[in-house]
């Protein structure tokens, strides 16, 4: 029988994917626990996550939209109550069972915590060390969280070549989703199923260490329970009874946050380490959207401690948002000092602003994540912020205005006349516009530097004389808050020389001040151009010559008229960021000439990246249009294809004008350079010399602009617009109707294409054109 499950389980790694689900279902449902089967798993994960099969069982390539059968049964089985979660709690019947994860697949910054030994306590049981060297080497874990450690490790160390813009609603973030709503339930009242109660693998763990007003660093796990008045031995009982409830909980939390929002330092001395796995250091488009969810549901799974009645996961909710927020800030940081200058930034911005506004979470949903078709814009009508929040903008303090001050500069590089950077600049002003954000942030701050530097060390003593002071806002106390934002300063910024520079300083307002004439700039450029888009439109669409491009489907009349409708909201959107930043930062607005109506965040665009599927659609449409001066410093052949082209016809074509260039370059160049006719020719015939730009980002994560020569070459993709195809097929019609050939008629069309290129070379040799 043994060897039966070993040979039916290797057969079903090789069947086609649907086949293999349902062998593998099968086989785990009817096999009973033993050796064989504990031997299976570890090859059963490295078969589903493998980066050398192809991506594993493409987890992050198979979309619904693209696949929905393939999707719908990876759904299935790795759903939390599907074949794969009861494999795992058919193996936990043995609470020994454990199995080595090597600490060098981990993110870098978690393996040299646990190396040094200071790493979470959660972490604690799991170590095992070399009995030579007595270093740390392998993590020891259960199945269960085997499993989920492997899970979260597929986002961040599988690069995959190909754009992830369209892999967004893929099978991982689906399941990341579900994996969220069911092991960290918002409803206090629902748990965690199936109920294991026969598992005892967790030892119990103690209380965190804590400072009189917030924890000195990330909580590790669990706070005890309130069990005042009860003997020893009955609350070592409760404790081991609560965490083998919500040990599953605790791993999902833990290891979603260690792993997914992971942050690769830059330093000196780990340069090569860094140029050698940038790709892996690099977060992808998917993995921000994931995080951003990840950081939702916890601001809604901590919001309902208070009213959870079991009180260990009370305490599991009550740390929760606590253990995110020193890895978020570090996450967010780093991806706005590296990200691309580009409308993309958007992602990072919407999972900053996510962050630092945990009151519109407080009954969030994120199914409206998990399912796109159902998002009612449910989350534009949560909470408002409130005197509650006071203490959360205090220990996140830097958050705010340190990653703020890091944001403002890039607009200063961006072209705001394009739409989505018009967006991005009046979503940072509608949020830090909200009623009391900017006060207490600016009472904060004014307790900071009235009481000195905020770069003191967290063993310094707050208690002098100037925190006397009394620091009030709409009546609210502030004074314990700005200790706790100064103390949030100095443990969040890690450098032993850092000194933190004020939001609402004198260097910050100028930034501020020449942004502001900047978007009055950009909105003056803007409504100029709207003027002269529309009247090429008007014009474009008069006459015989356009009824008649209309009739054969040429051009993009109604791509046109979006892409006017959509410039048109530019002005109203830079209108309303001046009125914005004018109130952030107290400039004089009377200068500014605003007459246009202030506009309200409610729709369902702004409060997501939702419309980010059709990016590559929106940069295509204003380089051909150029609307904003846009240029396309590129490879022409490798510009986004447009919706008067074949997208099948021009890759087809790329492909096969690539390999003649790279067989034939060098005859193409000899060609070129000639000065008879057959130089002539082929001057006609192929692309001139040109020089594209690229950006390139250095060791330093600073962008250059490198620049490349491209030879002369061949390039086929005039033959791939519907135009074209129309026109060679009216041809081919024409000809067949007087009986004639399909060879006969692609005679004739490569004899007139000669003659024509013949033609016109000769008349250039001659100087006669």
């Amino acid at each position: 029988m043994a060897y039966d499950i070993m040979s039916q389980f290797y057969t079903s790694l090789n069947l086609p994917l649907q086949e293999k689900l349902l062998e593998l279902t099968r086989i785990i449902d009817q096999s009973s626990p033993n050796k064989d089967l504990q031997a299976l798993f570890p090859q059963l994960i490295s078969n589903i996550f493998s980066p050398s099969l192809n991506n594993g069982w493409g987890l992050r390539t198979v979309t619904c939209d693209i696949n929905r059968y393939d999707f719908d049964a990876l759904i299935s089985f790795f759903e939390p109550l599907g074949p794969m979660f009861r494999l795992c709690y058919k193996l936990l019947s043995d609470p020994q069972l454990k199995y080595n994860l090597p600490l060098n697949v981990l993110p870098l910054d978690l393996k040299i915590t646990l190396e040094r030994g200071r790493c979470p306590q959660f972490y604690a049981d799991m170590l095992t060390t070399d009995s030579q060297s007595l270093n740390v080497v392998a993590l020891a874990l259960n199945p269960f969280d085997y499993y989920i450690l492997n899970f979260a490790l597929h986002l961040v160390n599988n690069s995959q070549n190909k754009s992830t813009w369209e892999n967004w609603n893929s099978v991982y973030f689906a399941l990341a989703c579900d994996y969220l709503m069911h092991f960290l339930p918002a409803d206090p009242n629902v748990t965690v199923l199936p109920s294991i109660p026969h598992y005892t693998g967790k030892v119990p763990m103690v209380a965190p260490l804590q400072t009189a007003n917030r924890p000195l660093y990330s909580p590790s796990l669990l706070l005890i329970p309130d069990l005042s008045g009860s003997s020893m031995s009955n609350q070592h009982t409760a404790q081991n009874q609560s965490r083998n409830e919500v040990w599953r909980s605790e791993t999902v939390l833990q290891v979603f946050i260690d792993i997914w929002m992971s942050v690769e330092q830059f330093n000196a001395r780990n340069v090569e380490l860094y140029q050698r796995n940038y790709q892996i250091i690099c977060s992808s488009p998917e993995r921000v959207r994931t995080v951003r969810v990840l950081v939702k549901h916890l601001h809604t799974f901590s919001a309902k401690h208070l009213s959870d009645p079991a009180v260990r996961s009370s305490a599991l909710r009550k740390y929760a948002r606590q253990m995110m927020c020193v890895r978020a800030y570090h996450y967010i940081k780093h991806l706005v000092t590296t990200w691309p200058l580009d409308a993309s930034f958007r992602l990072v911005m919407e999972l900053w602003l996510s962050f630092i506004q945990p009151w519109r979470y407080v009954n969030n949903t994120i199914s409206q994540d998990r399912f796109p078709a159902t998002n009612n814009n449910q989350e534009d009508a949560t909470n408002t912020l409130d005197a509650s929040f006071t203490q959360f903008i205090a220990e996140n303090f830097p958050s705010y205005t340190c990653i703020f001050q890091l944001v403002l500069p890039r607009f200063m590089r961006l072209d705001l006349t394009a739409y989505k950077n018009a967006v991005m600049l009046f979503r940072l002003g509608k949020v830090f516009s909200q009623q009391h954000l900017v006060p207490i942030l600016r009472n904060l701050e004014q307790g900071i530097t009235d009481s000195g530097s905020g770069s003191n060390s967290p063993d310094v003593s707050f208690n002098n004389s100037v925190m006397e002071q009394s620091y009030t806002y709409n009546g609210v106390p502030l004074h314990k808050w700005v200790t706790i934002a100064k103390q949030a300063i100095s443990e969040l910024n890690l450098s032993a020389n850092y000194e933190y520079e004020a939001m609402w300083g004198e260097n910050t307002r100028h930034v501020a001040a020449a942004l502001v004439k900047r978007i009055v700039s950009a909105k003056m450029t803007t409504e100029n151009s709207i003027q002269e888009f529309s009247r090429r439109i008007n014009l474009r669409n008069q006459g015989i010559w356009a009824g008649i491009k209309n009739f054969l489907m040429i051009g993009s009349q109604d791509e046109d008229e979006l892409i006017l409708e959509e410039s048109k909201k530019v002005p109203t959107y830079l209108n309303t960021s001046i009125h914005h930043f004018s109130n952030i930062f107290g400039l004089n607005e009377n200068v500014m000439h605003m007459s246009e109506p202030i506009i309200e965040d409610n729709s369902l665009e702004h409060s997501s990246y939702v419309n980010s599927t059709s990016f590559p659609l929106s940069i295509t449409n204003k380089l051909r249009t150029k609307p904003t001066a846009v240029q396309y410093m590129g490879d022409p052949d490798l510009m986004p294809i447009t919706s008067y082209e074949s997208t099948i016809l021009v890759r087809m074509l790329y492909q096969m004008a690539s390999r003649l260039n790279e067989i034939y370059g060098s005859q193409f160049t000899r060609l070129w350079n000639r000065n008879d006719l057959w130089g002539y020719m082929a001057r006609e015939v192929l692309q001139r010399p040109c020089s594209i730009q690229s950006y390139v980002r250095d060791i330093t994560n600073h962008q250059n602009i490198v620049s490349q020569e491209l030879p002369p070459r061949l390039s086929l993709r005039r033959l791939g617009s519907h135009a074209f195809v129309i026109w060679v097929t009216i041809g081919y019609f024409i000809f067949r109707l007087f009986s004639f050939s399909g060879l006969f008629y692609i005679f004739i069309l490569v004899l007139v294409w000669i003659t024509f290129v013949f033609t016109k070379a000769s008349s250039k040799m001659l100087r006669l054109i």
